[in-house]
């Protein structure tokens, strides 16, 4: 099949292609193909049979089935997955759909195509109407959103002092937003970006003077919020969930348990609060990133190869006029001037996509830090890589997901004889939804959904599952094959675009021997550093008491 396509950038706001395709076929070298063939109808003997007038019984036989009714339809739901399978690789929200708005249950009236035949008119007025009957729709949803942010505020607003209300308040003029913690969120990002593009053309001369001071006094009056909000989450949750230990969690993933209380309208408790915050920990990361960037996190390894790429092909371009990368950085972007504006475009995206990176491993390194001296406190985290941190909190958020402190002792035992985290019925049901037999909704345990959520933990589900005497081998490797076959594409996409891509901490393992993997002896040494030190330091005092003892005794007997 041949395909011609026509893509209108006529108009900024309707960006779109004409796709037309060729109901017959082509031969390898350009020709038409046939599209149909006859096919003679013959007896028992293979000879061909007649009609009573004479002529060869025959049917048609299509060559392809291009022109079968439903064959638009079929292709229109596989390009409704394919853009969403791109929407959902960059973490996008947006979903198109083949569907009417009725199959879709959605309560609006279609547009029609605006042709140009005799009809036209007729169909701009329905439009019209179509639009207005929206906009009024629209009008409705943002009130009820006003009313919303009213109400996600009243947990915190409950625990809000008097002076705290009235710096919510002038705050929320400062910032220009209703100051909730979504909200905040959403102007990290808006200002993380606008800071960004405003660098890159004060880089090429523009005067930024003026938007650069609105930006300053945005983020300071964007810190205090922060800082206060911070504070009254901390009130909230030692009133309303007075069993979570504060020092037990960070400030992202309380931050994010007032948020889905206030959502829910639920006040957590017992094994549904533990299973809340598990989920929260296991997912915090990716939000986290995706409220100021929608580039999605895969791995720190990849981070750093993306990072050094695109400082590689920075270089190279800055070396063409003699410069050298810490050379922008030296005359603040100046330089950039010197370059056509090909060159440029690719320095500007170099730069912007560094500021990300920066963001990101910043968000990072917080989460990581932050969970893994929860669970071991005596950790010498600075000694640990950042790759070898990131395979420790894979082993934390499956086997460890309530940040538990655990002892020498307790880790050794957790390392030598891994706890088996799931029963066989489970082990069945994750493997039967991770086979696309079964969907989410069908699983009731909330801990099996969170591992199964993450790609790492997921990896290790598996692994526990092909230790398990009553899983066959079969189902392991129907599960492989099915993941193989829909992770594919996301695969094949994100090595297209992301250089040097590797699933690492992905691979095929067992609990067993991922955690002796992970936690060799030099990172056994690190991780509990500080009770080596104190053993080290007791071991040196009792030699000092019995050398002293000893000299004592001497010096008793020669008196």
């Amino acid at each position: 099949m041949v395909a011609d396509v026509s893509i209108h950038r006529d108009h900024p706001e309707n960006p779109h292609a004409h796709v037309m395709l060729t109901n017959r076929p082509f031969n390898e070298d350009g020709t038409w193909g046939i599209k149909s063939k006859k096919e003679y109808i013959l007896d028992e003997q293979g000879n061909k049979t007649y009609t009573k007038s004479g002529y060869a019984r025959n049917r048609k036989i299509w060559l392809t089935d291009w022109d079968r009714k439903g064959k638009v339809e079929e292709w229109r739901k596989e390009w409704a997955k394919s853009v969403n399978r791109v929407f959902e690789q960059k973490n996008m929200p947006d979903r198109i759909s083949e569907k009417t708005l009725n199959e879709q249950g959605i309560d609006g009236v279609a547009t029609q195509h605006v042709g140009v035949n005799g009809q036209r008119p007729e169909r701009e007025k329905f439009n019209q109407l179509a639009l207005e009957n929206r906009k009024h729709k629209a009008q409705l949803k943002n009130v009820d959103e006003k009313i919303h942010n009213e109400r996600r505020m009243q947990t915190l607003q409950n625990h809000l002092s008097f002076s705290e209300k009235r710096s919510v308040s002038q705050l929320s003029k400062e910032l220009q937003t209703f100051v909730s913690l979504e909200n905040l969120d959403e102007k990290t990002r808006m200002l993380f970006n606008w800071k960004n593009s405003l660098l890159i053309k004060q880089a090429v001369g523009e005067d930024i003077s003026k938007q650069m001071f609105t930006i300053n006094q945005q983020e300071q009056s964007l810190e205090k919020a922060n800082e206060l909000l911070d504070k009254v989450v901390d009130r909230t949750i030692k009133s309303i969930y007075p069993d979570v230990d504060i020092e037990q969690t960070t400030v992202a993933e309380r931050r994010e348990l007032i948020k889905e209380t206030d959502s829910e309208k639920t006040i957590f408790s017992g094994q549904e609060l533990k299973d809340r915050l598990a989920m929260i920990r296991t997912d915090i990361l990716n939000k986290e990133i995706l409220s100021f960037t929608k580039r999605p996190y895969v791995s720190w390894l990849v981070l750093e190869n993306q990072e050094e790429r695109t400082k590689d092909y920075m270089t190279e371009i800055l070396a063409q006029k003699g410069y050298k990368f810490a050379d922008i950085d030296r005359s603040k972007g100046s330089i950039l001037r010197n370059f056509n504006d090909e060159e440029q475009d690719m320095l500007k995206r170099g730069i912007k996509d560094l500021q990300a990176t920066n963001e990101i491993k910043n968000v990072v390194q917080i989460q990581y830090s932050g969970v893994l001296k929860k669970t071991f406190p005596d950790m010498d985290i600075d000694n640990v890589t950042m790759v070898d941190r990131e395979k420790i909190y894979t082993a934390i958020v499956y086997f460890n997901p309530e940040l538990k402190q655990l002892s020498k002792q307790e880790f050794d035992e957790l390392k030598d004889n891994p706890p088996v985290k799931f029963n066989t019925r489970e082990h069945q049901q994750g493997l039967a939804y991770l086979s696309g037999r079964i969907k989410v909704n069908d699983i009731k345990n909330p801990n099996l959904v969170r591992v199964l959520a993450n790609e790492g933990t997921k990896q290790l589900f598996i692994g526990e599952s092909s230790q398990d005497p009553n899983i066959t081998k079969e189902q392991i490797e129907q599960v492989k094959q099915v993941m193989t076959q829909n992770n594919g594409a996301y695969e094949d996409y994100r090595k297209a675009n992301i250089s040097d891509y590797q699933s690492v901490n992905y691979r095929e393992t067992t609990p067993a021997e991922y955690l002796n993997n992970v936690f060799s002896s030099v990172i056994m040494k690190l991780l509990y550093i500080d009770e080596a030190r104190r053993k080290k330091g007791l071991k040196e005092t009792e030699w000092e008491m019995e050398k002293k003892k000893r000299q004592h005794e001497k010096h008793g007997r020669h008196m």
